[in-house]
């Protein structure tokens, strides 16, 4: 019986995820950074000091600051004027979701590119923080956090289901489904269970969850249906504006209530609104490359 064996296969998928027991560890010296941040008696220049011991962490944050999506409207040229502008907080949950980046990184095949991945992940985040503020919301870093691992359960099932995975390719494919249909049909569990799964488990704050879970159907969402909607929004226009896409969103469409959430007149003003962003997305999406 097909219901039977999705059940099977979802109890099997629910053991592997259940091993997974802890976050990957974080770099030094972004643990020296957090320690700082967490410091109420940290100077901007120690902060900058311990910053600029990493490089390749200093670069990404100045990126993500001074991508045309993420609204800031000065230049960022150092971290010095990025602490200054962003506050710590702000700094904390960009460096912390960064260090994630590094530590989820994984090995390209000839069916998937993690780089092509967090490149998607990276645009919608920004693209989150940038556009949320252009429709009203004040949701700070947040937006941004929740974009970047709004999808994060694509990757948890590459890494620790790969053989399913490749599987879940196949069959959307060879029997014209969704992806999100191939995903329940092989592991039981679409990737939003998945991700929101971890999320909870690694105590992620519930507006997290919540984005990784409702993505694709923000409606569904109560609590923080804005930042959800959002994320669906943005993560719909990389399909839109054919930048930073994710093949995974291929079949996806905008929900239907973001014209009364956002107050859009009619699905033309909306539609007239993605496109005004079409060159940020293709300026953010270059400067934002891994």
């Amino acid at each position: 019986m097909p219901e039977l064996d999705q059940n099977i296969r979802k109890k099997k998928t629910e053991e592997v995820l259940s091993a997974i027991r802890s976050l990957p560890l974080i770099p030094k010296a972004v643990f020296e950074v957090t320690k700082l941040l967490n410091n109420p008696k940290t100077s901007t220049g120690q902060l900058a000091d311990m910053m600029a011991k990493d490089h390749g962490l200093t670069a990404k944050l100045l990126a993500v600051a001074n991508s045309p999506l993420y609204g800031i409207k000065r230049k960022v040229s150092s971290i010095e004027f990025a602490i200054l502008v962003l506050g710590f907080q702000e700094i904390k949950n960009i460096i912390m979701a960064l260090a994630f980046v590094e530590t989820m990184k994984a090995a390209p095949s000839d069916y998937f590119d993690p780089m092509d991945f967090w490149l998607h992940s990276l645009v919608v985040g920004t693209g989150a923080k940038g556009i949320s503020q252009n429709l009203g919301f004040d949701f700070g870093s947040e937006a941004f956090v929740a974009g970047l691992f709004h999808d994060i359960g694509i990757l948890v099932i590459y890494n620790y289901l790969n053989p399913e995975f490749k599987q879940i390719i196949e069959t959307a494919s060879s029997e014209n489904l969704s992806i999100l249909e191939a995903e329940k049909k092989i592991i039981g569990l679409s990737h939003q269970e998945i991700g929101k799964y971890l999320a909870e488990k690694w105590n992620f704050p519930l507006q997290l969850c919540d984005a990784i879970y409702y993505h694709h159907t923000p409606n569904n969402c109560n609590e923080n249906k804005y930042l959800v909607s959002v994320i669906h929004l943005v993560d719909y226009m990389t399909q839109r504006l054919g930048t930073a896409q994710l093949f995974w969103d291929n079949d996806v469409h905008p929900d239907h209530n973001l014209l009364e959430v956002f107050n859009f007149p009619s699905e033309d003003a909306l539609d007239n609104f993605i496109m005004n962003y079409d060159e940020m997305f293709k300026v953010t999406a270059e400067s934002l490359k891994l």
